[in-house]
C-alpha cells in the first residue's frame, strides 16, 4: 500500500508502474507487429493486405474490449485489473505460437490481445494516471504516452533479437510469457486505484489558479453516462478530429518496416530508422505533455498534425538512408505527440472522475477508422505497389481531424 507521507507523491509511483506495464504491452502489439509480417507471409502465403488482418483484428478487439475495459477500470481496483490483463496478454501469446491455424489466430489477437492490451496498457495508464493528477495532469498524461514509444523503443529490437534467434513462433512464446508474469507482479504491487482529496491537496495538485478552477471544479464533478455523452458535441469532434490523425498512426506503423525494406534498406538500417522515430516520438510526447499545461491544446493539435503530414510526405519521397533517418529523428516526434494530445483533449473536457468511460467510449469509432485505414494501406500497396496513394490521402484526412478539434469548445464559466 502507498503510503500518503512518503517525501514523493505517490502518483508518480503509480505513473511509473502503469507506464510500464503499457509500454510492454503496447510495444509488444502494436509496435512489434510489423516484424512479423515478413515471416507470417511467407509461411502462410499472404499478400500485404492478408496479413494486415491480424493487426485489424487486434484494432477490432481493442474497439469491442474499451468501452467495457472503460467503465470495469473506473468501478474497479487496478491493481487486480491490471494484472488480469498481463494473464490474458500471456496466454494469448502462448496460443499464437503454437498455432497453425489462421482463424484460431485471428480470434485470439480479437479476443485475449485485445483484452490484455485494454486492461494494461494505455487505456488504463491513461486513466488510473487522470485520476493522480489535476493541476500536473497535462504533464503527467504526457509521460505516460511516452510509454507506447518506450515500448517500440525497448520492444521492436528485442523481439528483432528474439525472431531472428529463435524464429518467429519461439519469440511470441518466450516474450509472451516474460512480460505476462512482470505485468502481474507490477501492477499488483504498485498500482493503485486513486488518492483520497485530502493527499492531493497536501500535494498542491488543486491548486490550479483562480481563473481556472472554478471551470475545472465543474468539469471534474460531472457525472458522465454514455447517454449525456453522445448528446456532446465535443465528444464527436473529439473522437473523429483525433480519429482521423490516430488512424493514419496505425496504418503507418503497419507499413514502415516492409516499405524500408521494400525500398533496399537491411533489416538493420530499418529498425534503426524505426528506433530513432522512436527516440524523437518520446521527446515530442515529453514536450506535447509539458505544453498541454499552459497552451491551449487544440494549436499542439495542430503542430502534430502538420509533423504528421510532412513524415507522409517524406516517406512518399523515400530519399536515401541517411536523408531519411535525419528526417525520421526530427519528424518522428508527429508519432510522439497523437496520444497525450488525445488524452489532455479528453482530460480536460469531461474530468477524471469518468474518464475510462469516455475514453473506452471512443474506441469503438477510432478503431473502426484505424481498421478502415489499416486495410486502405496495405491494399493499395497490393493494388498499385506502393503505398504512396495511401499516404496521400492520409495527408488530407490528417488535416480535415485538424480542423476538428479547432472546432471544439471547452465549457466557460
Amino acid at each position: 500500500m502507498l503510503m500518503s507521507n512518503q517525501s514523493i507523491y505517490p502518483g508518480w509511483v503509480v505513473l511509473a508502474a502503469c507506464f510500464f506495464c503499457a509500454m510492454l504491452t503496447i510495444g509488444g502489439t502494436l509496435y512489434i507487429f510489423q516484424l512479423f509480417v515478413l515471416p507470417v507471409s511467407e509461411e502462410f502465403n499472404l499478400t500485404r493486405a492478408q496479413i494486415n488482418y491480424g493487426y485489424m483484428a487486434l484494432l477490432l478487439g481493442m474497439a469491442l474490449w474499451s468501452p467495457f475495459a472503460g467503465r470495469i477500470l473506473d468501478n474497479y481496483p487496478a491493481r487486480l485489473i491490471v494484472p488480469v490483463g498481463g494473464i490474458c496478454y500471456a496466454m494469448s501469446f502462448i496460443i499464437l505460437s503454437r498455432s497453425n491455424t489462421l482463424w484460431v489466430m485471428l480470434l485470439t489477437i480479437t479476443t485475449l490481445v485485445g483484452i490484455g492490451l485494454c486492461l494494461a496498457g494505455g487505456l488504463a495508464a491513461n486513466a488510473i494516471t487522470s485520476r493522480w493528477f489535476l493541476r500536473r495532469r497535462g504533464r503527467a498524461l504526457g509521460i505516460a504516452s511516452v510509454a507506447s514509444s518506450a515500448g517500440g523503443f525497448t520492444m521492436v529490437p528485442f523481439m528483432t533479437w528474439l525472431i531472428e534467434s529463435y524464429a518467429w513462433r519461439e519469440a511470441l512464446l518466450y516474450a509472451g510469457v516474460a512480460v505476462g508474469i512482470v505485468i502481474v507482479l507490477v501492477g499488483f504491487f504498485l498500482i493503485e486505484n486513486k488518492p483520497s482529496e485530502e493527499l492531493m491537496s497536501v500535494s498542491d495538485e488543486f491548486d490550479l489558479g483562480a481563473t481556472h478552477t472554478n471551470t475545472n471544479e465543474e468539469i471534474e464533478s460531472t457525472t458522465w453516462t454514455f447517454s449525456t455523452l453522445v448528446k456532446n458535441k465535443n465528444f464527436w469532434l473529439i473522437m473523429f478530429g483525433a480519429g482521423l490523425l490516430l488512424a493514419s498512426d496505425q496504418a503507418i506503423l503497419t507499413s514502415k518496416y516492409p516499405l524500408f525494406i521494400d525500398s533496399g534498406l537491411t533489416p538493420a538500417q530499418a529498425a534503426s530508422i524505426i528506433s530513432t522515430m522512436t527516440f524523437s516520438a518520446i521527446f515530442g510526447k515529453f514536450l506535447v505533455g509539458y505544453l498541454a499545461d499552459y497552451i491551449d491544446v487544440r494549436h499542439l493539435f495542430a503542430m502534430v498534425a502538420i509533423f504528421h503530414a510532412a513524415l507522409l510526405l517524406i516517406f512518399i519521397e523515400m530519399p536515401d538512408y541517411w536523408i531519411l533517418l535525419s528526417f525520421a529523428s526530427v519528424f518522428g516526434a508527429a508519432v510522439g505527440g497523437i496520444y497525450p494530445v488525445w488524452s489532455a483533449l479528453t482530460a480536460a473536457n469531461f474530468g477524471a472522475r469518468n474518464f475510462g468511460l469516455v475514453f473506452g467510449s471512443m474506441a469503438p469509432v477510432m478503431q473502426s477508422m484505424a481498421l478502415v485505414f489499416v486495410y486502405f494501406v496495405a491494399s493499395s500497396f497490393d493494388k498499385n505497389g506502393s503505398y504512396n496513394f495511401a499516404f496521400y490521402c492520409f495527408v488530407v484526412a490528417v488535416f480535415i481531424g485538424m480542423v476538428l478539434i479547432y472546432a471544439v469548445r471547452k465549457k466557460q464559466t
